[in-house]
């Protein structure tokens, strides 16, 4: 009885009030497509940072040292690697000189000859004269002039950002004693048994902590922000839970009038509007999923070329919950409000 009272009251073609529904689902929908389309860009290009910044920059963890025999029979899954860094200064700019072999795996696509130095394709020239410090017989670090000519252009997945101030040399060149090991697919519990084990392990959210916590204050605000808009999409559920109400007084007092009990009438008109709220939330995800790709060009168009958006399943489940609950909160607290007046006034009202 109460569910086919609230099937009635919410989309049957004898509910006078259909028009009044369509423009709530329309409204609600609205909200939430803007809301979840806003959240997925936003993960997006957060997520696409951090994956640039663990694939090309930083990597899961690194290890001191040359120990990718030992890291490789542990990790056999995991790709591992080594590399060496040092810092340079060509034609007055800051640069990091990357020292690789055939096994590095950090997210660059090389381009020509990899046996001498890559440059990003930015760099106007095809030689190189890079000042770096080494350390002389005395011990002392003393500024090194080295000359190199260009035999190989790189591009990187992580874009200019990495491109415009690092350089790749073989690792065969490289006569430092600073060689380290990355290692890229294993997780953050991996690494603490490896710290706790000895190894000198450092992971990409140390070594990016001023990033990774920059990005941790920008998620937070955008939640804030878009907070205002969930207040919002709250007020204007209220207005329609009040509107919505308000046009069936009447129903209500027949109902009661005819022997229904109170607290039926009042399940069977919040459930009626939570299945009209669920129909708004429904059209919302739909009208999401239909946008993801327009965005994905908008996004393309900026020069993210592989931008691929996703719906926010956890984010859009909390937020149907939470809109659940709160409307039938209010709808009951409307009802109450509603059955201050005797039935009779109100069809005397009506």
């Amino acid at each position: 009885m109460v569910l086919r009272l609230a099937l009635r009251y919410s989309f049957s073609a004898s509910n006078r009030h259909r028009g009044r529904v369509l423009r709530i689902v329309l409204s609600t929908a609205f909200s939430v497509a803007v809301l979840i389309s806003v959240i997925s860009v936003m993960d997006y290009l957060q997520g696409t940072r951090l994956r640039g910044v663990r694939d090309v920059r930083s990597f899961d963890a690194v290890v001191q040292g040359d120990v990718v025999d030992e890291l490789s029979i542990r990790f056999p899954d995991a790709s591992i690697f080594p590399y060496a860094e040092e810092d340079a200064l060509v034609s007055g700019k800051a640069y990091s000189i990357r020292y690789i072999d055939s096994s590095y795996d950090g997210g660059i696509e090389i381009i020509g000859d990899a046996s001498g130095i890559a440059v990003p394709y930015s760099f106007p020239s095809d030689a190189v004269e890079a000042v770096m410090l080494s350390e002389g017989q005395s011990g002392a670090v003393l500024p090194l002039l080295s000359r190199y000519s260009v035999t190989g252009r790189y591009s990187s997945a992580l874009g200019y950002e990495f491109d415009s101030c690092h350089m790749f040399l073989p690792l065969s060149s490289y006569s430092g004693n600073k060689t380290v090991t990355a290692i890229k697919g294993i997780g953050s519990d991996d690494a603490k048994a490896l710290a706790s084990e000895g190894f000198p392990v450092t992971t990409w959210k140390e070594a990016e902590a001023g990033l990774y916590s920059a990005l941790l204050i920008e998620k937070v605000m955008m939640y804030l922000v878009l907070s205002l808009l969930f207040v919002v999409i709250l007020v204007s559920l209220r207005s329609s839970i009040r509107i919505f109400l308000g046009s069936k007084r009447g129903e209500m007092a027949e109902l009661l009038v005819l022997g229904m009990m109170a607290y039926q009438i009042n399940i069977s008109f919040v459930l009626a509007f939570t299945l009209i709220l669920l129909a708004g939330l429904a059209s919302g995800s739909f009208l999401a999923i239909i946008l993801m790709p327009l965005l994905e060009l908008a996004l393309q168009s900026y020069g993210l070329r592989h931008a691929t958006l996703s719906l926010p399943g956890s984010t859009l489940a909390g937020l149907s919950a939470m809109l659940l609950a709160i409307a039938a909160a209010i709808a009951a607290n409307e009802e109450r409000k509603i059955w201050r007046m005797e039935p009779k006034e109100v069809l005397f009202d009506e």
